[in-house]
């Protein structure tokens, strides 16, 4: 970008985050006694222009306004607040959580509540355990499972995730029970995932399921489990029930891309057949799934039965509707390489639904994908196709325009792929206002890097709620002075100055650091404010004469010179 494009750029911004401040005081103000909510600005990831971030609509109260995550660190706070309303207000490298003291690689949570990512991007996120919560799925035969998961989220329930970038993502698990896996959530129910993408990820689980105590089939010990893992999301409950009213039993994944690399190992206990499921964007189970591209390099070993596609194992709504659901404009290429070492063979394989237990209306839909079937099972069913690899790794810098990653090479069966990633590097100036906090609501600050205009550091400046002043009442004697102090609340609010004034500066007048002179007898109010006038604190002051100062106006005649 030249640098009259970059100025230009800077201009453009500069003057949206100005009306729209401007625009947003105005209707705040207009509006301040007609029910409004607060709402917050910040930047998407290229900075192009300022976002309004609204009260999340599903939220308790109305004016929930979203907590912004901006570390790796801050990612715990969705764990602890599961139904909450989060916005990515910075790309996020996880690989930070393990390189703590006494750190570890992430933990899949339960998630109910709303992350929007902004254009954003969670990088270097590993997994290597599934979350601490079970699940139910379902297999073809319409049997129960009770089921471990894992991905960023263990389970998604009545979730909204938008506009998030996950890259680099390394799941990497192994489950004695049934157990899905995907690089979103392993689980997913009644949840929206809107424009979010995968690149450069890999899941990887090996199902060792022991059987299941106490499950029976026809009052006969269970000979089955279930397992399977997706591009986004490993299983997907619902039966497709007010998917247009967002109040029934649904998923929906739309405008999704995904690119990764999915692994299936069957080494479930010798008495089990494996009911085994990879998609590219799920699984198993029910979404309606449109506007979606996918690329997937698929491998499967399996002893059970195989349910593979390009972007559903097995499309399944289990409440015994025969047509429902929809995939529509998608793209689907790469392959799934897999074999079915089993005589009672199904070995399904599609470029977009394994297996159709219900069939959804496709519509628009292109494919590249090749079936990768071998009936050699002595085949090596992972990337790493040799058994000595000669690994070469090449590091690219990142920029302002895209992120470092290592790539790595073996020169023996070709497998690469790229981890490692970094995120953008930009060079940021100076801190810019987009937005004053005031009337209740805080406001913004960031800086833009001075290379490519984008916004490299965003800063939320809280509002302050109300001032708490030292003195309420305040007595002085004639021409003596006291500084009055004040503190905000939050303490972390940005006020960078205040507005003090006297009722009548005959009694007393103030300076503009607190300090008040008593000027004569009387009784008169100090007031300190922020500069919008909306929040203040009092001081009502009395000034008197002491016993000297009397003698000095009646006896020495000081009412005519003191």
């Amino acid at each position: 970008m030249s640098k009259h494009q970059t100025a230009k750029k800077l201009t453009v911004i500069r003057i949206a985050a100005l009306c729209l401040g401007l625009i947003m005081l105005l209707g705040t103000t207009a509006f301040a006694d007609s029910g409004s909510v607060p709402v917050q600005v910040f930047f998407a990831a290229d900075g192009s222009a300022p976002i309004l971030i609204a009260p999340n609509p599903a939220a308790s109260s109305p004016a929930d306004a979203p907590t912004p995550i901006r570390s790796a660190k801050d990612m715990h706070l969705l764990a602890e607040d599961p139904e909450g309303y989060f916005l990515l207000a910075a790309d996020i490298d996880m690989s930070e959580l393990a390189a703590e003291p006494g750190g570890a690689n992430w933990t899949p949570i339960a998630f109910s509540g709303t992350l929007a990512g902004a254009g954003y991007t969670i990088y270097n996120l590993k997994i290597d355990r599934f979350g601490a919560e079970t699940a139910e799925t379902v297999d073809g035969n319409a049997k129960v499972y009770k089921t471990l998961s894992a991905g960023l989220f263990s389970a998604l329930d009545g979730a909204q995730i938008t506009d998030l970038t996950i890259r680099g993502a390394d799941i990497d698990v192994r489950g004695d029970a049934n157990c899905f896996a995907g690089v979103l959530a392993g689980w997913m129910q009644n949840t929206l995932v809107d424009n979010c993408t995968i690149l450069d990820s890999r899941v990887t689980l090996a199902a060792a399921c022991l059987p299941e105590p106490g499950a029976t089939d026809n009052g006969k010990p269970r000979t089955s489990c279930n397992a399977g893992v997706g591009g986004l999301a490993g299983f997907g409950a619902g039966n497709g029930k007010g998917s247009e009213s967002r109040t029934g039993n649904y998923n929906q994944i739309t405008n999704c891309r995904v690119d990764t690399t999915l692994v299936f190992a069957d080494e479930c206990d010798s008495s089990l057949k494996a009911e085994q499921f990879l998609g590219g964007v799920l699984g198993a189970g029910y979404a309606d799934i449109t506007g979606c591209s996918v690329n997937i390099e698929g491998w499967a070993a399996i002893r059970g039965y195989a349910h593979n596609g390009g972007m559903v194992g097995m499309f399944y709504v289990y409440d015994g509707t025969d047509t429902i659901g929809l995939i529509s404009g998608c793209q689907v290429s790469g392959a799934v390489n897999f074999y079915e070492n089993n005589r009672d063979r199904r070995a399904y394989c599609d470029p977009y639904v394994g297996e159709k237990m219900t069939w959804p209306k496709f519509a628009s839909l292109s494919s590249t994908f090749r079936n990768g079937e071998t009936r050699d099972y002595s085949a090596k069913m992972t990337p790493e196709q040799c058994d000595q690899p000669k690994i070469t790794d090449t590091v690219v810098p990142g920029s302002c325009y895209s992120p470092g990653y290592t790539t790595h090479t073996c020169s023996v069966c070709g497998n690469t792929w790229n981890d490692t990633f970094t995120p953008k590097v930009h060079q940021p100036g100076d801190w810019f206002i987009v937005r004053y906090p005031g009337n209740g609501e805080d406001g913004l600050r960031i800086k833009e890097c001075t290379l490519c205009g984008d916004v490299a550091e965003q800063e939320v400046l809280k509002a302050v709620k109300s001032l708490i002043v030292d003195r309420t009442e305040l007595s002085l004697n004639y021409k003596d002075s006291y500084r009055l102090a004040v503190e905000p609340d939050p303490s972390d609010a940005y006020w960078p100055g205040l507005k003090w004034t006297s009722t009548d500066e005959k009694v007393a007048t103030v300076y503009q650091d607190g300090t008040v002179t008593a000027a004569g007898r009387g009784e008169c109010v100090i007031t300190c404010a922020t500069p919008d006038g909306t929040v203040y604190a009092s001081t009502k002051v009395t000034v008197g004469y002491s016993p000297l100062q009397w003698i000095i106006k009646i006896v020495l005649f000081g009412w005519i010179w003191y």
